[in-house]
C-alpha cells in the first residue's frame, strides 16, 4: 500500500509516525518524532510488548491550522494502517493543544512548530481568532460544549468560557457548582498555556458582581438576556446524560447514519455487519463490526468527525475507534453487556436476576496477578527532583515519601535475554508536575532501552505484588518528601537531624507480599487492635502488636523495625501491656479501634462502590482498596462481616444514598454467609469516620478525609500566587462533617417494620403495594399464620433457602 512499509510497522515496541503530505503518508524520522507542525496532520502508532503479547494504539493528530481535506485524509489513512495491522490497534483522535494523557506520555516533550508541508489546500490563519463561547455543565462529570455566541446562551446556574483569542473570560453563574468552576479553570488554563503559548490574559468574572469586563458584554450582547439558574436546568441532567447509539451502514446502496436507541442500551443492538457510533456526552466512540464492509470501516471515523462538528462539540472532544471483540471496559459499561453464550443461558432462566445484591453476595476474587519472577533481578531507583530523576541511595531502596514520585528500573532475564520493567511510583501528595515528569521519564527510560520495556504506573497504597516483592517485605512510606526538606527521612548520616521527631507507622497486610508500613498521625487514635504499629522515639523504637494482628504483620513489623532502628533500642509491646514511656511517646493515652476477633481474623473486609452515574444504580467491588477509593461524589459500602458501613460522600445524590442504605439492609438480612441477620448497618458521612471504620484502611490520613475545600478556589489561589491574573478567589470551605454514626433501620427508608404490621396476601400481591411496604420483601408483611399457609414453612425456614429458590417461591405466589 502506498506510503506504508508493512515490513517495519509494529515489528518492534516503540513509537512510529507518519505525516500527511499531498494526501498521502510519509514516514517521520525517529529523531523528529514529537515535533508537530500546526498546519499538518499526523498518524502515530505506539506498539507495546506485554511479555510477548503486543498491543497497539493508533492516534491521528490534527494540527490546529490543518485543512479540512487533510483532516479527512488522515482519518482514511489511519483506517488503512489499522487494516494492515489486522484491526488490532485501538484508534484515537487527537487535536493540537488537547491531546490525551496517553498520547502525551509517548514523548519526553511535545513541540509545536509553525507552518506545514505545502499541500495545495488552504490552511487556517493562526492570527485570525474567531470568538467562541463554551458552556460547562455537570457535577460528577462536567461536560464542555460550544454554544451560540450570545448572552442568551448564558444562565446563572453554570460556567461559561468566552474565548476572544488573546483574552479569555471565565464567567461563573451565581449558582454554578465547584466542579464546573474547577473544570472551567482547567480549560481556560489549557487554552492559555497550550494554544496561546502563555500570551493570552485570563479574566475571571462572577455573575452580578462588580468588575465585569466591557469586552465580554460587547462580544456577547446585553446582560438582560441571561437566563436564571432554573432556566439553565439541573446539573443532574448532564450527569445522567443518556447515551445515544447510531448505525453507520451502506446496506441501502449509499452510506447513511441512523439513530438506533437513546438511554438504556444492550449488546444485542450492535450488529456485527455494520459500524456504530456511541455518543456518551463527554466522548464519542466508533465500533467496527467484524462483518462491516471496507467502505463502512473506512468512513466510521469520518462520520465521527462530522458528527462532532454537527453537534457543536468542542474540537478536543475525544473520538475513539474500537473493533468488535476489542471493546474496552468503558465502552461496555454503557450497555447491558452479555456475550453470546451468556445470552443463551440468560434466556433459559426463569428466575429474575438482582445484579446489585448479587454483586454483594458473590464470593468475588481479584484476578490473580501473574508475576514475571520472584524479584530476583536487578533493582535501580531514582527520585524525581526538580522534574528530573536523581539516583536514590541503595541503602534507602524500599523507602518512599508520600510527597514524591519515583522511578524504579527492574532488569531481569527472560528467554535468555535482558528484559525490563519500568515502574513509576507516585506518592499521594506528590505534585502534578512531579507525577507528569515521572511518566515522561519512564517513556524516556524505555526509549533508551530500544522501546522494549514494560511501563507500569504505581499509585501509593495500590502497589501490585511484583512491585512489592522487589523490596523483600521492607517497604516503608514516610510523610513529606523533597518539598518538605526530608524532615522525616531516616538517614544514618543525618541521625541527629530527626532525633526530636517521634513518628508512627501503620503495618498492615494479609501476606508477605502486600504487608508494608505507612506513616500515620502520631496519636493513640491511629492504633487499632487488628494490626501492628512501629513507634519511633529518639531513644527507642516500639513495635506495638494488636491482639488480633496476624503473623505476617508481626514478622513484617520486625523487619521494618530493623530499617527504622538506627542507634535506638527495640522494644516489642503487645496490646494491653503498654508502658508509660510508650504512651508518652505517642502523645498520651486515648481511644482507638478494637475491631474484634471476628472481623480481624475470620474475614477480610470488602469495599463496594455505589453509584447512579450511568443512569442506573450500580454496585461494584473495589479490590486492594485504599482511602483514595472513597469518592466524594458517590456512596461506598464497607463490609467488615461484624458490621456494614454505608459511607456517604459529601456530594453524593439522594438517590445514591437511599438506594445504598436499602441495599445494605437487604444485604445483611438475607446474607447467605452465616452472619446474623441483626448484623448492624451504620451510616456515616465523609469527614466523620470513626476509628472502627478507618482501621480497615492502610495509612488513613484524617487531613485528607476532612478536606472540604473548594478545588476551584484552591487552584485559582495557586495561579494567583504565581501570576497577576485577575481573581475571584476566596477562602476555601473548610467545614467538617460532624463525627456521627447512626445505625440504619427500615424506618429511615420510609418502610414499615414487618414485625409490627401485617397485610393479607391479596393486599401484598397488588401493585402498587400498600403504603410503607418494602416491595422487595413484601412476603415478610404476611402474618406468621398466613405465611405458613402460603409457603408451607415459617419465615426462618424460608430465609434459610438459597436466594434463587426464595425468589421462585415468591414469584409463584405473586409476591415478587
Amino acid at each position: 500500500m502506498p506510503g506504508y512499509n508493512k515490513a517495519t510497522i509494529g515489528v518492534k515496541a516503540g513509537v512510529q509516525a507518519w505525516r500527511i503530505e499531498k494526501m498521502e503518508v510519509a514516514e517521520v524520522e525517529q529523531k523528529t518524532i514529537g515535533s508537530f507542525y500546526s498546519g499538518d496532520c499526523y498518524i502515530v502508532l505506539k506498539t507495546t510488548d506485554n511479555g510477548g503479547r503486543k498491543t497497539m494504539d493508533l492516534h491521528f493528530w490534527l494540527g490546529k491550522d490543518s485543512s479540512q481535506d487533510e483532516r479527512g485524509a488522515v482519518a482514511y489513512k489511519a483506517v488503512e494502517l489499522d487494516d494492515l495491522m489486522g484491526g488490532k490497534p485501538v484508534q484515537h483522535r487527537e487535536v493540537q493543544g488537547h491531546e490525551s494523557a496517553l498520547f502525551l506520555s509517548y514523548f519526553p516533550e511535545i513541540k509545536y512548530l509553525d507552518g506545514g508541508v505545502d499541500s495545495a489546500f488552504n490552511h487556517v490563519d493562526p492570527s485570525a481568532y474567531q470568538p467562541r463561547l463554551l458552556h460547562l455543565k455537570g457535577k460528577r462529570h462536567v461536560r464542555v460544549q460550544q454554544v451560540d455566541l450570545s448572552s442568551a446562551s448564558l444562565n446563572d446556574g453554570d460556567v461559561f468560557i468566552l474565548d476572544c483569542g488573546l483574552t479569555l473570560f471565565q464567567w461563573n453563574g451565581k449558582g454554578a457548582n465547584k466542579y464546573e468552576k474547577f473544570k472551567g479553570l482547567e480549560v481556560i488554563t489549557h487554552i492559555k498555556d497550550k494554544e496561546r503559548g502563555g500570551k493570552a490574559k485570563a479574566v475571571f468574572l462572577d455573575s452580578g458582581k462588580a468588575g465585569e469586563d466591557e469586552l465580554f458584554w460587547q462580544t456577547l450582547g446585553p446582560k438582560d438576556l441571561v437566563k436564571s439558574e432554573d432556566e439553565g436546568g439541573r446539573d443532574d441532567d448532564i450527569k445522567a446524560y443518556a447515551p445515544r447509539l447510531y448505525r453507520i451502514s451502506d446496506a441501502s446502496g449509499h452510506m447513511e447514519m441512523s439513530e438506533v436507541a437513546t438511554g438504556k442500551l444492550s449488546r444485542d443492538m450492535l450488529d456485527t455487519n455494520d459500524v456504530f457510533l456511541l455518543d456518551v456526552g463527554t466522548e464519542v466512540m466508533v465500533w467496527i463490526g467484524k462483518g462491516a464492509t471496507k467502505d463502512e470501516r473506512a468512513k466510521g471515523m469520518v462520520f465521527g468527525q462530522e458528527y462532532l462538528q454537527r453537534e457543536n462539540r468542542p474540537s478536543f472532544t475525544p473520538l475513539t475507534r474500537l473493533a468488535e471483540s476489542g471493546e474496552t471496559a468503558q465502552f461496555k459499561s454503557y450497555f447491558h453487556w452479555t456475550e453470546p453464550t451468556e445470552r443463551k443461558a440468560e434466556a433459559k432462566r426463569e428466575v429474575k436476576r438482582e445484579p446489585v445484591i448479587e454483586a454483594l453476595y458473590a464470593a468475588q476474587k481479584k484476578a490473580e496477578e501473574k508475576m514475571v519472577d520472584g524479584g530476583e533481578g536487578k533493582v535501580e531507583v531514582w527520585r524525581i527532583e526538580n522534574l528530573k530523576p536523581a539516583p536514590w541511595p541503595v541503602d534507602k531502596y524500599g523507602q518512599f515519601y508520600a510527597g514524591d514520585s519515583f522511578l524504579i528500573l527492574y532488569t531481569y532475564q527472560r528467554w535468555g535475554k535482558e528484559s525490563y520493567i519500568i515502574y513509576f511510583w507516585q506518592g499521594r501528595d506528590s505534585s502534578t508536575d512531579e507525577k507528569a515528569a515521572s511518566a515522561l521519564w519512564a517513556v524516556n527510560f524505555d526509549d533508551e532501552r530500544g522501546g522494549s520495556a514494560t511501563q507500569v504506573r504505581v499509585v501509593q497504597n495500590k502497589e501490585p505484588n511484583h512491585f512489592l516483592t522487589l523490596f523483600k517485605g521492607k517497604m516503608i512510606i514516610h510523610e513529606g518528601g523533597a518539598a518538605s526538606a526530608f524532615k522525616n527521612r531516616k538517614d544514618q548520616s543525618s541521625e541527629s537531624e530527626d532525633q526530636g521527631d517521634n513518628r508512627l507507622y501503620h503495618i498492615k497486610g494479609t501476606d508477605a507480599l502486600n504487608t508494608r508500613a505507612v506513616q500515620v498521625p502520631l496519636a493513640a487514635s491511629s492504633l487499632n487492635s487488628g494490626d501492628c504499629f512501629a513507634l519511633v522515639t529518639p531513644s527507642t523504637l516500639f513495635v506495638w502488636r494488636g491482639q488480633y494482628s496476624n503473623d505476617v504483620e508481626k514478622a513484617t513489623a520486625a523487619s521494618i523495625s530493623a530499617v527504622l532502628q538506627g542507634a535506638r533500642g527495640v522494644v516489642t509491646v503487645d496490646e494491653a501491656s503498654e508502658s508509660e514511656e510508650f504512651w508518652s511517646g505517642l502523645g498520651g493515652k486515648g481511644d482507638y479501634a478494637s475491631v474484634g476477633e471476628e472481623a480481624a481474623v475470620m474475614r477480610e473486609p470488602r469495599l463496594f462502590h455505589c453509584s447512579c452515574n450511568s443512569g442506573t444504580y450500580v454496585v461494584e467491588e473495589i479490590f486492594n482498596f485504599s482511602q483514595d477509593d472513597l469518592i466524594t461524589d458517590d456512596v461506598m459500602i464497607l463490609d467488615t462481616y461484624s458490621e456494614v458501613w454505608v459511607w456517604l460522600g459529601r456530594d453524593s445524590s439522594k438517590e445514591e444514598k437511599d438506594s445504598s442504605l436499602k441495599t445494605a439492609l437487604e444485604y445483611v438480612t438475607n446474607a447467605p454467609d452465616g452472619r446474623s441477620p441483626d448484623t448492624p448497618v451504620y451510616r456515616i458521612v465523609q469527614g466523620g469516620e470513626p476509628p472502627l471504620f478507618t482501621a480497615h484502611f492502610l495509612g488513613w490520613d484524617p487531613k485528607k478525609a476532612s478536606d472540604f475545600s473548594d478545588p476551584y478556589k484552591k487552584k485559582l489561589a495557586e495561579l494567583q500566587s504565581s501570576s497577576a491574573a485577575p481573581s475571584a478567589a476566596g477562602k476555601g470551605d473548610e467545614s467538617k462533617a460532624a463525627p456521627t454514626v447512626e445505625r440504619v433501620t427500615v424506618d429511615m427508608l420510609g418502610y414499615a417494620d414487618p414485625s409490627k404490621v401485617s397485610f393479607t396476601k391479596e393486599e401484598l400481591a397488588h401493585n402498587p403495594v400498600p403504603s410503607g411496604v418494602d416491595p422487595a420483601n413484601r412476603e415478610l408483611y404476611l402474618s406468621d399464620e398466613e405465611f405458613k399457609t402460603v409457603f408451607k414453612m415459617n419465615k426462618a425456614e424460608m430465609k434459610a433457602l438459597p436466594a434463587w429458590k426464595r425468589q421462585g417461591l415468591k414469584k409463584a405466589q405473586g409476591l415478587f
